[in-house]
């Protein structure tokens, strides 16, 4: 086993430190790990996602563990990979009955084996993709305790010069669905991009669909041609089914926002029909 200069062993790694020089979430709440063990169990495999499985792996990182226990899980927090030695420590762990951890160990041991040969890295930004659903998560919580219990959101801090950058995701494995929550400022922003980009796409499909014109017919390029078309068409009309969406929310806003004006703006126009039926 490695030991540091002056003989003694290493510290045991604790929640906070991340494999490299980063620091990893602190523990998350038991209550998020509780509601994705719920989710598990309401479904016949009984298998907690990647996020929960992320969960769990915090909490034992929160405590004192051996020195390879610990770098696997932080392995496993960062990019979703699975080592040997943590599925070993796992499953010593699953088989103690008398161990408090016995529970959570069992529950992540199984997450790992229903990955099967699947222990590779989930994603590059696997770690940094659940910290923003974690977010999310609590930010959600915090709001359901306070309407559950008639309380107030906090007031805004007096010393914000700016709102803060809101900008939270959630993945739905099941449905294949993400979902966004973005202040207004910085979804006007996005919305911006993406119609920006949206345009860049369709001038791109103008262009190419007029150079394939110019090939000979069922040549290869021509056909080339003609996927590319399809292919960025596609795209472009994901872009603009977000930016109608968009639209659409802040329009029937506005609507339902100011019932006033629409009013007397009919009443102005039925003014005017008035004076030209008097003259």
């Amino acid at each position: 086993m490695r030991r540091t200069d002056n003989g003694t062993q290493p510290t045991p790694a604790r929640a906070g430190r991340s494999s490299e020089d980063g620091l990893l979430q602190s523990c998350p709440s038991t209550s998020l790990i509780d509601h994705g063990i719920a989710i598990a169990d309401s479904r016949r495999d009984g298998i907690v996602d990647h996020v929960t499985a992320r969960r769990l792996a915090i909490w034992f990182a929160a405590r004192p563990q051996e020195p390879d226990f610990a770098r696997s899980l932080v392995r496993f927090v960062d990019t979703g990979a699975i080592s040997p030695e943590l599925k070993t420590q796992l499953r010593i762990r699953g088989r103690s009955p008398d161990r408090p951890d016995q529970p959570q160990a069992a529950r992540l041991l199984e997450y790992c084996r229903a990955r099967g040969k699947d222990i590779g890295w989930v994603g590059r930004n696997f770690g940094a993709a659940c910290d923003q659903i974690d977010r999310a998560d609590l930010m959600l919580a915090d709001m359901q305790e306070r309407a559950l219990h008639g309380r107030s959101n906090p007031a805004p801090s007096p010393e914000a010069d700016s709102p803060p950058i809101i900008a939270l995701a959630q993945a739905n494995p099941d449905s294949r669905t993400v979902s966004l929550i973005l202040d207004e400022a910085t979804a006007s922003t996005a919305l911006f991009a993406i119609a920006a980009h949206a345009d860049e796409r369709e001038a791109h499909v103008r262009e190419v669909e007029r150079y394939g014109q110019t090939l000979p017919e069922d040549s290869y390029g021509r056909r080339n041609r003609q996927a590319i078309a399809i292919r960025e068409t596609r795209i472009a009309a994901r872009l603009r089914a977000v930016e109608r969406a968009y639209r659409t929310a802040i329009e029937r806003d506005a609507i339902f926002s100011s019932p006033e004006p629409a009013r007397a703006c009919r009443s102005s126009e039925h003014a005017a029909d008035k004076e030209m039926e008097l003259e």
